[in-house]
């Protein structure tokens, strides 16, 4: 990349000082983020473009990609439990992490590192929830929605009496007669594995 195109990827019209200005549009990732519900086609395109301001910030201060060398902490997959209340809690301690790690993140690298993890939780959580009848109901979802968690856990609960089980293997045989929250959801994150 020419000087010429990082000014343009890597604006900087008020002549700010470029090390604060590249902390400033990291932080403003990091916002991102943690504000957004975590589809991965949104946030890969939001990293691309990431990618690309810091390609530029580097040849702007010329100097070359310290690439550093971060291990992936998601050493094994996490395994859910099989019944899904505990799965739903596991699954938001594992976000709080997330969010903390990327409340941290003080590098371009780091950052994709904790995104990359995220995002591979995310799918691994959807395809606990999967049930492929889901796909094909009248009941309207849109991906990025997310219930309120605590709405949901309650409804989950619910459930757990409805169908006089925590299993969710149980769960999924009685899919015709979940409450409509619940239902939703799991044809939302049913939606999420297919992209």
């Amino acid at each position: 990349m020419t000087k010429e195109q990082a000014h343009l990827f890597f604006p900087n019209p008020k002549e700010e000082d470029l090390e604060d200005l590249w902390e400033q549009r990291l932080f403003e990732q990091k916002q991102f983020f943690l504000t957004r519900p975590p589809l991965r086609l949104v946030w890969m395109s939001r990293l691309k473009k990431l990618e690309k301001q810091f390609e530029a910030y580097l040849v702007l201060i010329d100097q070359e990609n310290p690439k550093e060398n971060i291990q992936n902490h998601l050493e094994s997959e996490i395994i859910f439990s099989d019944e899904f209340v505990a799965a739903f809690h596991q699954f938001h301690k594992q976000r709080n992490v997330y969010k903390s790690k990327l409340l941290q993140a003080q590098t371009y690298d780091a950052l994709v590192n904790v995104i990359d993890e995220w995002l591979a939780t995310e799918f691994l959580y959807a395809e606990f929830w999967k049930v492929e009848e889901s796909e094909h109901n009248e009941i309207e979802v849109i991906r990025s929605k997310e219930p309120d968690p605590m709405d949901l856990l309650k409804d989950l609960k619910e459930t757990e009496k409805l169908i006089d089980s925590k299993r969710i293997k149980d769960l999924k045989e009685n899919y015709n007669i979940l409450s409509e929250n619940v239902k939703k959801e799991v044809k939302r994150l049913t939606l999420l594995t297919k992209v």
